[in-house]
């Protein structure tokens, strides 16, 4: 009779772990990719992060970790996403400190948080929280965040995605996670919306909740030592929420948190050519922030990691930053996103442009800075004819060609642009 009963447990726990088994991998398989693509790299590192970065699309287009150490030698991760602002990264943060702990590692010395934003939404914090186990805080954010009937498809997602199996596709089976620590540059280039808020003392009352958890957050990084900043990296639409943003950055200074606000701050942005839309910055933007935020991380006594044991991992990833960058040129189209993109400080570039291109006002701004910048640029007073392998000649109004600086001998890319009907 024991025999008999211990074979039937044994049975019903093998079914379960198999049913269990099977479970987390169709949910593995099937659930939203963006927040393990994000949040992967973040999971696994073995090196230590001086400084975390939150917010929302904001961040993740605007600050880049690798250049950031490039620049500085400052260690960090950008854990943004998309549509998640203040309210998702209070739990973000702890989440995250809490992997930290358990994996016994350092915990930042900074935390930076941009204060734009409005109120999650349940898709936005999808595309976050997929990819984090289920735990006491990933509850705690469920409950206070998200409305009763997406809750349970929130604390356990197999229940939104059990039926997208005719939606899987080569990337749900081959996932290749970010590599860039988090940022996601982009290569467009956009002119400004029609107002731009150009007073802070310009306010709008501030959403209690959103201060609610700045002081939340606050209270979290005293607790641990670790030091808060606060920005509001610029953009050109919503100015209601620039308004806001002016209340909350003089809430943060009345409570003692630091807060700076780029809006009002020359650090050689150009709403005309560094912003792929009237929300965000493109990739040369992204790098110009990056590079003044890492004068303020200097200044707050960020440590510099160049020429220490962990230098050579950030070595070898900016390697593979520089291979995505040029495969997303390859795929540009559009000439103003290509003169953006070329602006690369691992990049030279050869570009011939026909003179009446640069009555455009963005080309002749992008033209200025390339040049600038050490690029070489040749203005023609005819359009430039390339001869092709046929014998004939294409003529071009734009006609570039651009090289690694570390190779500066074999282009890596060449592209014709015709940018004016005829």
């Amino acid at each position: 009779m024991l025999k008999n009963r211990m074979k039937k447990i044994l049975s019903v726990l093998c079914v379960l772990a198999l049913i269990g088994g099977g479970l987390r991998i169709s949910s593995a398989l099937m659930i939203n990719k963006a927040s393990k693509e994000q949040y992967e790299q973040f999971f696994k590192a073995e090196q230590d992060f001086d400084v975390l970065f939150l917010g929302s699309s904001h961040v993740i287009n605007g600050i880049s970790p690798i250049d950031l150490f490039r620049e500085y030698g400052i260690t960090s991760y950008n854990l943004s996403m998309h549509g998640n602002y203040v309210a998702s990264s209070y739990y973000l943060l702890k989440e995250s400190l809490a992997i930290l702990k358990k994996k016994g590692r350092q915990f930042p010395k900074a935390v930076v948080l941009d204060v734009y934003g409005g109120n999650e939404i349940v898709f936005d914090l999808h595309n976050a929280w997929d990819s984090f186990p289920l735990s006491r805080t990933k509850a705690e954010m469920v409950r206070n965040l998200v409305s009763r009937e997406d809750q349970a498809a929130m604390l356990v997602p197999f229940f939104l995605y059990h039926n997208r199996w005719n939606e899987l596709d080569n990337e749900d089976f081959q996932l290749y996670p970010s590599r860039k620590y988090g940022v996601q540059p982009r290569y467009e280039v956009c002119y400004p919306a029609d107002e731009i808020v150009t007073d802070p003392k310009d306010m709008e009352p501030a959403d209690e909740e959103k201060l609610i958890y700045i002081d939340r957050i606050n209270q979290l990084c005293n607790s641990l030592g670790i030091r808060l900043i606060l920005i509001h990296i610029p953009y050109s639409y919503h100015p209601e929420w620039q308004r806001e943003a002016n209340a909350v950055c003089q809430y943060a200074q009345e409570q003692g948190i630091f807060c700076k606000n780029y809006m009002y701050q020359d650090i050689g942005l150009d709403f005309d050519i560094d912003f792929y839309d009237q929300g965000h910055l493109n990739a040369a933007g992204m790098r110009i922030l990056t590079k003044e935020l890492g004068r303020l991380l200097k200044e707050a006594g960020m440590e510099d990691h160049r020429g220490q044991q962990e230098e050579q991992v950030w070595l070898t990833e900016n390697q593979a930053f520089i291979q995505y960058r040029l495969r997303q040129l390859e795929e540009v189209s559009d000439a103003k996103a290509y003169l953006m993109g070329i602006n690369d400080p691992d990049l030279i570039a050869h570009v011939q442009i026909w003179h009446p291109v640069l009555e455009d006002r963005q080309i002749a701004k992008l033209t200025e800075r390339l040049q600038k910048s050490g690029h070489e640029i040749f203005v023609t007073e005819t359009r430039i004819e390339i001869p092709e392998e046929d014998d004939e000649n294409l003529e071009y109004d734009i006609y570039c060609s651009v090289y690694r600086k570390d190779d500066p001998d074999i282009p890596v890319h060449t592209i014709g642009f015709s940018v004016i009907n005829n």
